[in-house]
């Protein structure tokens, strides 16, 4: 919650304060928006103050680059790398030419799981479509051997990628599920977005004015870390 702390105020009971910032939302509402919070305006006449909830932040900037264990057995992912690895050119001493080499190296790998994302997700549907056909097929006549054989074919894919889906998925919640290899996608997904709706910044208090915009944050948090280092 931004703005302010408490939503009443009433003077004459002591200044009793109290804190009201529920909101009555259907079962969907987060799968939609996944990142919502709630901003409390100024309460002027009133002694409550009025709540908006918002469904979007500011930008901050793209994300940090995270690595997931399944890119390891990827088609394709050790030639990404080796390749990388020998056609970086660069100058500098040591440090800064690793520094430089591992940055290069994480860029070519983003290329190519942003390619392979978007292959996956084509084959995904493709897969999908064929089978809602030959079920659709099978309701007016017996499905042929060769077509029995593509719709299991593509149950299997459609079932393979579910699986390295629901592994990334495990590692971005960061939690070791019970039962080794459940594949409970839903259950992960909605962690990982309470994770992200608590971590993510709407907001900061410089000054006693409650600000929002990504440049003046960025410039506070910076001046607050260079004073703590300086001081040390």
């Amino acid at each position: 919650m931004g703005g302010y702390k408490f939503t009443f105020f009433r003077p004459e009971d002591g200044g009793k304060m109290s804190k009201l910032d529920r909101f009555l939302v259907c079962g969907k509402f987060m799968d939609s928006f996944p990142g919502p919070f709630v901003m409390v305006l100024a309460r002027e006449l009133s002694d409550h103050s009025p709540i908006v909830l918002k469904t979007s932040g500011e930008d901050f900037g793209p994300r940090l680059f995270r690595f997931f264990n399944s890119w390891i057995s990827r088609v394709g992912f050790h030639e990404v790398v080796v390749e990388a690895w020998k056609n970086f050119k660069g100058h500098g001493c040591a440090d800064a030419f690793l520094a430089a080499k591992l940055r290069f190296l994480k860029k070519e790998i983003k290329k190519w799981r942003e390619l392979g994302f978007a292959l996956e997700t084509k084959e995904l549907a493709e897969c999908r479509s064929k089978i809602s056909q030959l079920d659709s097929v099978a309701e007016s006549r017996a499905l042929l051997p060769h077509e029995l054989g593509n719709r299991s074919k593509c149950l299997s894919r459609i079932v393979e990628l579910e699986r390295v889906a629901a592994t990334d998925m495990k590692q971005k919640a960061k939690i070791k599920w019970v039962v080794d290899g459940d594949e409970n996608t839903s259950f992960f997904h909605g962690f990982v977005s309470n994770q992200n709706r608590r971590n993510k910044i709407h907001g900061l208090l410089v000054n006693g004015q409650w600000v929002t915009n990504p440049d003046t944050i960025k410039n506070e948090v910076f001046q607050h870390f260079s004073v703590k280092f300086v001081e040390k």
